[in-house]
This record gives structure tokens, C-alpha cells and sequence, in this order.
């Protein structure tokens, strides 16, 4: 049975669905606004239309799933999906590739009606061809009652490079806690108030803010720093909902760049707003090498052990 791929109460993590030549659907986690910003570059243009934490929700009693897409540009050459049936452990799957044509066929677990969320992937951007379940199976989208927690940051918080969409650090919290989520990190930011203007105009009620390693990297000063992170701040807590900080994460790669400036100059700046809450990155990771994937990333193991501590603390 194919299943109505255009009915857009089955996506989660998006901010518009929009539909393109062809009959398919853009699903962008970005407004127009964001997707403005982020047009400076074409590497900044493709992260930012990854589908970075989208997801299908929906129940069915069918035996299995089929889902088939077409890849488009990548930020990494990582196409894993997971898929999460209620009561059941995750399961990540590895799609077979044809001619650019990516699919995979899976049997799901359990019997009878239950929940299922299916995770893009989240480092590419990607057209959805068709998703089918067996013939005559119960099949329903599933109205959306949960909080919702907003991420917005750079690549490490979009998931560069997990080995599937679970395992980046803003999916495991979200999940943890049981929340609906829209990510809007992309890969290569720093922190700038355009972007908290442009996210304060969505919907969610608690917001992860990340941002620091690229402002130290790239140069940006701190007196700069300081102008940005302060007006990110008042525009997001503006909104009357809840806004926690998370100081720069260990770089192992930062040679000779001071970013423990950059830190305090966010705590400093954090102070004086008594809304927003406090958590310090180098309390969650530390600089062994284990924990990363590269001079910059956390791996697998460095997500989740960022994820156990944005859990301890935010509870």
C-alpha cells in the first residue's frame, strides 16, 4: 500500500513543506527567513537543507516498511536512517544505493497498532519517492501534543559526523525527554542575532543554543562576540520561554586560538540574563581523542556522552 507522501501532518522536524516540480516535497527545517541567511555560500546552502532531525511519525500494524529516495547534495557521505517502533530498541539501517536511488525495506518489530518514527538522514539533502507498508494495513499520522525543544547552533549540533541521526547529541536529549524537536544548526555558524530573530518567529518552547567554536576559529573578537551572543539572548528570552546555553565544547584542534575567551565572554555576557540557564561544555566531554571523530567533532561516543550530560543537568 502506497502511502499519501504529500500529506505534511506526517513530518516532524520541519518548519515548511514545500511542494516542488515533479510533485514532491521540499521538507525544510529552515523559514524563509533562516534559508536567507544561510544563501552565502553554497556550503552553508547545503547544510542548512540537510534533513537535519526530520522525521515520519505515524501508527500501523503493517509487518513492514519500504521507503525509497533520492539523494541530492551532502554535507557528509552518511545516508543511515534510524527507526524507532514504540517499545522496541532503534534500529539503524544502511540503504541500498542504486543510480542514485537509495532505499531500504525493513521488517518492524511487534505486532498490532504501534507508533513509528523514521529518521532521515540527516547530513544530506534529499527527496522522498514513496513509502509503502503492506496491503490492507491500518496506517494513520499521529497528532503532535509534546513540547517542542528548538536546537540551534553549528555542525556539531546538526550531528557532523554521527553514524546515524540518533546518535547526534540534540536527538538523544530530545528523545530522552521525550520532546518534539526542530534543528536548525548548520554546519560552519557562529553565533549571530539574525538567527535567534529569524527562530524566535517558530514554534517551540524550550530552545539549546551552541555556538563558539566556528567564532573563535573564524576570528570573529570578542567584542563582536559579546554584541552577538547579548542580542541572541534578549531576542530568544524575549519570547518568554525557557533558553539554556551550552558553552563551547573541547577542540582538540585549536592550536594556538584562545577559545576559553570566547567561553567566558558567554557566560560573562549569559550572566545578565537570569532566564537562561548555564551549562559549561567542558563539564560534558573532555579533549581525549576517543571522543572525536576528528580535530573538531565528537564521534558516536562523544555525542553520548554530551547527550548524559545535557540529560544530569537539565532534568
Amino acid at each position: 500500500m502506497q502511502i499519501d507522501l504529500s500529506d505534511c501532518s506526517l513530518y516532524r522536524g520541519v518548519s515548511q513543506c514545500l511542494p516542488e516540480q515533479g510533485g514532491f516535497l521540499v521538507l525544510s527545517r529552515m523559514s524563509d527567513k533562516l534559508k536567507a541567511l544561510y544563501s552565502y555560500s553554497e556550503a552553508a546552502m547545503i547544510r542548512a537543507c540537510c534533513t537535519t532531525g526530520v522525521r515520519l511519525v505515524f501508527e500501523t500494524d503493517s509487518a513492514w516498511l519500504h521507503l525509497r529516495w533520492r539523494t541530492l547534495r551532502m554535507a557528509r557521505d552518511v545516508h543511515s536512517c534510524d527507526i524507532e517502533v514504540d517499545g522496541f530498541p532503534v534500529l539503524t539501517c544502511q540503504p541500498e544505493n542504486s543510480g542514485g536511488e537509495r532505499q531500504i525495506r525493513v521488517e518492524l518489530p511487534g505486532k498490532g497498532l504501534r507508533k513509528v518514527t523514521l529518521y532521515l538522514p540527516h547530513l544530506c539533502e534529499l527527496r522522498l519517492l514513496s513509502l509503502e507498508v503492506a496491503e490492507h494495513s491500518s496506517f494513520r499520522t499521529v497528532a503532535e501534543k509534546r513540547r517542542r525543544l528548538l536546537l540551534t547552533g553549528d555542525s556539531i549540533l546538526q550531528g557532523m559526523t554521527t553514524t546515524s541521526p540518533v546518535r547526534a547529541y540534540g536527538t538523544a536529549l530530545a528523545r530522552a525527554f521525550d520532546l518534539d524537536y526542530l534543528n536548525i544548526a548548520v554546519g560552519g555558524a557562529v553565533m549571530n542575532a539574525a538567527v535567534a530573530e529569524a527562530a524566535a518567529e517558530l514554534s517551540w518552547d524550550i530552545a539549546l543554543l551552541a555556538f563558539g567554536v566556528n567564532d573563535c576559529n573564524q576570528g570573529v573578537g570578542l567584542e563582536a562576540e559579546a554584541i552577538q551572543t547579548e542580542a541572541t539572548l534578549r531576542v530568544l528570552t524575549s519570547t518568554g520561554r525557557k533558553v539554556v546555553l551550552l558553552t563551547p565544547l573541547p577542540w582538540p584542534g585549536r592550536g594556538d586560538k584562545d577559545l576559553e575567551s570566547y567561553i567566558a565572554c558567554q557566560k560573562n555576557v549569559a550572566n545578565k540574563f537570569p532566564g537562561v540557564t548555564v551549562l559549561h561544555g567542558y563539564d560534558a566531554v573532555s579533549i581525549d581523542q576517543e571522543n572525536f571523530i576528528d580535530s573538531c567533532h565528537p564521534n558516536d561516543l562523544g555525542n553520548r556522552k554530551i547527550a548524559e550530560f545535557l540529560i544530569r543537568n537539565m532534568r
